[in-house]
């Protein structure tokens, strides 16, 4: 039986997350990674969680398993547990934070349960599930959110093997075509091409707080999007203008079916 492997990897760091990766017929090999700060734990964890897929020819996208990761920081690591199974072609990403409340919607572009202190170190557009999705999905794949044993979230992605796809491709057509799709992502308005709209990188950025934050007016946008008062009207009334947001009875502005149509489609252009 082969001996248990640990390492420990540390730089005086606060987030201490363990790794383990299951090999068939073989004991678990333990990693313990610790960074000092998110985006230090990011980038060490998917460095090794996506060295450990490709050595065991996994097949998962590195940028889906990137993207769960940097989700961790919604948890504050937590009790975060990474688990490799199947010859890595399953990541599991389990956590003792507060969880996902909304876990039918967390996938979805423009969802976002960031806290103010969790702003800094992510895009906060609610775009990292989404795109995690849409890369696994792209390889075959699904990605499944769940609640975690006495709190907190699970979140595994993976991607069927050779075995498994023989197995699929032998089934009658009639049983592919009832399987249910529970990866598709929304139905959109504009699903062939969202109309060309010219608007600046500032007003892009703008519209995705719209589309965050639900209802927003100038004020709201100038503290979020470091501008002022009066630019920030300017853009919201182009922005309006293009049809990508509306006003409601408050004065304030909502994202439209186009608008977060068009906010997708330039998400989309990150996963490329």
């Amino acid at each position: 039986m082969r001996e248990q492997h640990t390492r420990r990897d540390t730089d005086r760091a606060e987030i201490n997350v363990r790794v383990v990766v299951y090999p068939e017929g073989e004991e678990p090999e333990i990693t313990e990674v610790s960074a000092g700060s998110p985006g230090a734990a990011t980038a060490k964890l998917t460095r090794l969680v996506g060295r450990k897929v490709e050595e065991l020819d996994g097949g998962l996208p590195e940028r889906a398993i990137r993207e769960i990761l940097e989700n961790l920081i919604h948890a504050g690591y937590e009790g975060v547990v990474i688990s490799l199974f199947d010859n890595g072609r399953t990541v599991r990403v389990s956590d003792r934070g507060s969880g996902i409340n909304n876990k039918s919607q967390a996938a979805e572009f423009g969802f976002s349960g960031a806290a103010a202190d969790a702003m800094p170190h992510i895009r906060g557009v609610g775009a990292g599930l989404g795109i995690a999705r849409s890369e696994v999905g792209k390889a075959g794949g699904r990605l499944s959110i769940e609640d975690n044993l006495g709190g907190g979230s699970v979140i595994t992605v993976s991607v069927a093997g050779e075995a498994d796809s023989e197995k699929d491709e032998s089934k009658p057509a009639e049983a592919k075509t009832e399987a249910p799709k529970s990866a598709a992502s929304p139905k959109r308005r504009y699903p062939d091409e969202v109309p060309r709209i010219s608007i600046s990188e500032r007003q892009q950025n703008v519209l995705m707080t719209v589309l965050e934050c639900g209802e927003v007016g100038p004020s709201t946008i100038a503290d979020t999007v470091d501008i002022s008062v009066s630019t920030a009207y300017r853009d919201l009334s182009t922005l309006e203008d293009h049809g990508l947001v509306a006003g409601d009875e408050s004065g304030k502005r909502v994202i439209s079916p186009l608008g977060k149509d068009y906010v997708e489609a330039i998400i989309s252009t990150w996963v490329k």
